[in-house]
Parts: structure tokens; C-alpha cells; sequence
């Protein structure tokens, strides 16, 4: 009787082979949901390093394996907060709570925006117990006051909170980039040189150190020694435009203009939507005579009614190297007044500080650099009214002004234009015998916007 052959040894490997990776896909199949919500978890981490690219790649993976975890919601919020979008940032975390976030951390998230946002009165007395329970989130904390005071001008107070944070953590770069940054403001450059190279020798690829040494270099006249600290800044995304501009004068300085033009064609390729690059191509273009290149760099931007100061200054000098004297005079005319109105602004800021609830300041903030071109600023100052009083009518007439100016770059503005026209109510300026009927009889059913909807449009970055 024959006996039975053998089963070769590379079909019985192949055998446990697909059994090994059936029992893997089923694993994966009933732990999708913990998987994804330990990626989201690493998002968060990513974001806190300023890592956003890799983070939103994170955060995408943990959403393909398991769609909409609260972890994920978190980790987008803690993005937006950090890039200063309180739109989106109040949107995320409303739908992390949804999704059951522990409400300890939605509160923390909630207290560092505040704070960020410099209303120190609020968030203040919060943040000694949130650095008691906040574990290895002390430097999230930290640099979230720290930008709050910096906001509201309070140097003082930042120094000595991030000197506590280097103390802390002495391995972590990011609070000597910081006093780096508030020390060159205070044209201290001896003390921000030294806090920028303690941070890069920490971190050498830390962006904003490297960023701020290289503006530094160039403020001491050493626009060849800032060469290399812009290359490193360059490789950042949120801070690559700076970076890149940065490099371009430098470059200049040093009579090396096609490096500088390639420079700043590369990084327009990378940040499409930057204004600052335009801007430095027309500049640049300019200072070489070449009058007519800047002013159809700029044309476009003019003509669709942007209203950065730095491109109709920019537009200007290139008309009146054009010899165009008459048209140039209301682009000079525009830029004096926007930098006269932003600067009253930002001197209100400290008054902020010692009247956190004074919404009129907040809002007169806001709708000065609304209103001359500064959008992200004046966002974020005109959300902070809307964060307390939902139904402020001044607030709702300047974003219902603004975004019927965009109409004609996003037809998403409409809708917005007309929710704000109805929740501010009608302009004072217009007859307002009726208000109601103007308003329309579904107007009281209307709810106060979202904060998704004071938010910038996607195509006013370009401006």
C-alpha cells in the first residue's frame, strides 16, 4: 500500500502564510476603529511640532480606516487653532464633541484658543490647573499663553512664562524660538540672536528660529550670512512664503538676482495663493526698471478689488514707473490711509487686555484690517465677537460687506453675504422704515452663524 505523499514544504509556508494575513485582515477589520483613533492620536502630536502636513496625513489615514473618529475632530481642530482659522477650529471641535470627546480635553482645546487669542482675563486663571493636569502637553499650553500675551503686547509676561517652559523642558526648541522672536521685536538683537541659535542647536531644522535668525542677519546689514537660515525656513509650509521672500531679498542684496527670481518662482509654484510672493516678484521686478512686468503682475489682483496695502503700494510704484503719475496717486493715497487705520488698530489690542469684554473694541479691531486687505486678522478678531455675542449687528453688517466683494471670486460669498446681510440687518446707511419686511419673514427663524461662516473664502489668500 502507498503512503500518502507529503505536502511540499513551500505550499504548507504558503498555507500559513494566507492564514497569517486572514487572521491580520480580520483583526483589522473588528480593531478599525481603535487604529484609527491611535493614528489621530499621533496627529495630534504632529500638529503640536508643527508638523502639518504629516499631520493631515494622519489624520486622512485614520478617517479612510475609520470615518469620523472624535480623535480625529480633536487633532483637525488643534491644526486650525495653531494656524490662528477659528472658523474652522470652532467647527472641528464642535463635532469632536459630538463624537464624544472626554469634555476634559474639548475644554482644554476651548481655554488654549482663548488664550491664544489673548483674552488672558478669561483664560488666565486656568492655566495653572491645566498645566497640573495637561502631562506631556505642558508645551501646547505654554506656547498657546505665550501667544496670547504676545498678542495683547504683554512681552513681559510671555518672557517669563516661556523661561518657565525652557527651564521645564529644556530639550524643547520651540520656547527659545519664541523669545527669539519677542526680543527681535523689541529690537534687542544680542538677547534674540542667542535665544535663535540655543533653539537650532536643539532643533536645527526648527523653522521659525532659523526664520527669525535669517530676518535678523538682514536687519544687522548680513544679508549673506541670512542665506542659509532661509533655506532652512524655506522647507517649512506654513512658514515657507516668509522664508522665501526672505531668501529673494537676501540674494538680491548680494547681487544675485536670477537666484533670487528662481527662488521666488519655485515658491510660487509651492504657495500659489500667497500674496507676499507676488508682491516680492513685483518688487523685485521694479528695482530692475522692468515698470511694465510688475504692473501686469499685479493688474489682476487690483482690478478684482483686493485691498492689501502691499500690492496697491507695489501697483502704484510700478504705474509711476511707468510714468502714470495720476493713476498712481489714489494706489499711494489707499496704502497711507491702510497703514494709518491698521496701525490705530493694533494699538487697541492692549486695551483688549483690560477690557476682555469689551466686544466694540474687539469688533473696531477687526473690521479695520477687514477692511484694508488683512483678512486673517480681521477674521479672527470679528469670530472673537461672534464667540460671545452671536447676534452682534455690527459684526454681521462687516462680514455681509466683505463677503459682497467676493462675489465675483466665489460664488460660495453670495450665500454667506446674504446670511450675514440678515442676521446684522440692513446697512445704516440705507432707509430702514421696515426692518422686518426688509429683512424678510423667515428672518427671526434664522440661527446666529456658525463660526464656520466668518472664515475666510479659499480664494482671499490670493489677494
Amino acid at each position: 500500500m502507498n503512503s500518502p505523499k507529503p505536502v511540499p514544504r513551500n505550499r504548507l509556508r504558503l498555507w500559513w502564510l494566507i492564514a497569517l494575513l486572514l487572521f491580520c485582515m480580520n483583526l483589522m477589520i473588528l480593531q478599525r476603529r481603535p487604529i484609527a483613533q491611535g493614528i489621530a492620536k499621533q496627529a495630534l502630536t504632529l500638529a503640536s511640532q508643527d508638523k502639518t502636513d504629516r499631520a493631515w496625513n494622519y489624520i486622512h489615514a485614520a478617517d479612510w480606516i475609520w470615518s469620523g473618529t472624535a480623535e480625529s475632530a480633536i487633532a483637525s481642530a488643534r491644526i486650525h487653532r495653531r494656524s490662528g482659522d477659528m472658523g474652522e477650529f470652532g467647527k472641528s471641535l464642535r463635532l469632536a464633541r459630538f463624537e464624544g470627546i472626554a469634555k476634559e480635553q474639548a475644554d482644554r482645546e476651548e481655554t488654549l484658543a482663548e488664550a491664544q487669542m489673548g483674552q488672558i482675563k478669561t483664560a488666565g486663571p486656568k492655566m495653572v490647573e491645566l498645566l497640573e493636569k495637561g502631562g506631556n502637553e505642558a508645551g501646547e499650553i505654554c506656547e498657546a499663553y505665550a501667544k496670547g500675551y504676545m498678542r495683547i503686547r504683554d512681552f513681559n509676561s510671555a518672557i517669563s512664562l516661556l523661561e518657565g517652559w525652557a527651564n521645564e523642558i529644556p530639550n524643547d526648541a520651540r520656547p527659545y524660538a519664541w523669545i527669539g522672536q519677542i526680543q527681535a521685536e523689541l529690537q534687542a538683537s544680542e538677547p534674540a540672536e542667542t535665544a535663535f541659535r540655543k533653539a537650532l542647536a536643539i532643533d536645527p531644522s526648527n523653522a521659525q528660529a532659523a526664520l527669525g535668525l535669517g530676518q535678523l542677519m538682514v536687519d544687522l546689514k548680513k544679508p549673506a550670512e541670512s542665506i542659509p537660515f532661509f533655506k532652512i525656513a524655506l522647507a517649512s509650509n506654513s512658514l515657507g512664503p516668509a522664508a522665501a521672500v526672505g531668501l529673494a531679498g537676501s540674494l538680491q542684496a548680494e547681487s544675485r538676482t536670477e537666484e533670487a527670481e528662481q527662488v521666488l518662482n519655485q515658491a510660487s509654484e509651492r504657495f500659489p495663493n500667497d500674496y507676499r510672493l507676488l508682491v516680492e516678484k513685483a518688487n523685485l521686478a521694479i528695482e530692475q526698471g522692468r515698470y511694465a512686468e510688475a504692473e501686469e503682475l499685479l493688474r489682476e489682483d487690483v482690478k478684482s478689488g483686493s485691498k492689501r496695502r502691499e500690492i496697491r503700494y507695489a501697483y502704484a510704484l510700478a504705474l509711476r514707473g511707468l510714468g502714470k503719475v495720476e493713476e498712481s496717486v489714489p494706489h499711494f493715497e489707499y496704502s497711507a490711509e491702510a497703514a494709518k487705520e491698521t496701525s490705530a488698530a493694533n494699538r487697541k489690542v492692549r486695551e483688549v487686555a483690560d477690557q476682555p469684554d469689551n466686544l466694540q473694541l474687539r469688533y473696531e479691531i477687526g473690521a479695520a484690517h477687514l477692511r484694508y486687505g488683512n483678512t486673517e486678522d480681521g477674521m479672527m478678531w470679528l469670530q472673537s465677537v461672534l464667540n460671545v455675542d452671536p447676534k452682534h449687528q455690527p459684526t454681521h453688517l462687516a462680514l455681509a460687506e466683505y463677503y459682497e466683494t467676493q462675489v465675483s471670486q466665489n460664488t460660495k460669498a453670495i450665500g454667506l453675504a446674504q446670511q450675514h446681510r440678515i442676521w446684522g440687518g440692513p446697512s445704516p446707511k440705507a432707509e430702514t422704515a421696515d426692518t422686518n419686511a426688509t429683512a424678510g419673514p423667515s428672518a427671526k427663524s434664522q440661527l446666529p452663524p456658525s463660526t464656520e461662516s466668518a472664515k475666510p473664502q479659499s480664494s482671499e489668500p490670493a489677494k
